[in-house]
């Protein structure tokens, strides 16, 4: 069974968002550049899985990607989910025909082909390791993220709000709930009833 890996959110100003996060007390790693999709990333870490901010840094070469997430990132106007949801395991082969095989980052990367025909769906993709490979993972107590500093809790919930439901493989991990509607990603980090918007497609709720 895959495994949750990670949420992102594509963000139009990244220097807000982190500040609001960070005006509550979430630790962002310094993040780093995606090579050749023309995006850049902070994130926040857990124990098992972390939570990426993502915004476009160079709008030529992120249309130039066969992810285009120039879409993503003008969400407003194309209608595209700013939102993506990977996955760690192995797609079976008969969901293999669903994905393509993206390694320009090195890592084997399936796609699912909502990408292209659906891109109003949040970007699901599944990062290819082995059962060995993943336990390996959680014994060195789970996703490391470059080393940044694990945050205090877990991601409890995932709620995807759009207007269409992303398509998912059966997983582990914390449920991903789906609401029709305008796009908005919600994190549910606890239960103290806090909820802060951080973009206007982002909340967290602790």
């Amino acid at each position: 069974m895959l495994e949750l890996d990670h949420v992102f959110c594509i963000v139009a100003d990244p220097g807000r968002a982190a500040q609001r996060l960070e005006d509550d007390g979430w630790v962002l790693d310094a993040g780093q550049a995606h090579r050749g999709q023309g995006t850049r990333n902070r994130r926040l870490v857990w124990p098992e899985r972390f939570f990426e901010l993502v915004w476009v840094t160079d709008m030529d070469e992120a249309r130039a990607n066969p992810l285009r997430l120039d879409r993503r990132a003008e969400w407003t106007t194309t209608g595209a989910s700013p939102f993506g949801l990977a996955f760690r395991g192995q797609i079976t082969p008969t969901e293999r025909d669903e994905f393509w095989l993206y390694d320009a980052l090195g890592p084997r990367i399936w796609i699912h082909r909502d990408n292209e025909r659906s891109p109003e769906r949040p970007l699901v993709f599944v990062l290819e390791a082995t059962a060995d490979e993943m336990e390996q993972r959680r014994r060195r107590g789970g996703t490391s993220a470059g080393g940044a500093l694990s945050q205090p809790g877990e991601l409890r919930e995932v709620h995807i709000h759009g207007p269409s439901a992303p398509s998912l493989a059966p997983f582990a991990g914390p449920p991903i709930v789906y609401h029709p509607g305008p796009h908005m990603l919600e994190l549910v980090i606890g239960d103290e009833g806090r909820k802060r918007l951080v973009s206007d497609a982002l909340a967290i709720v602790w």
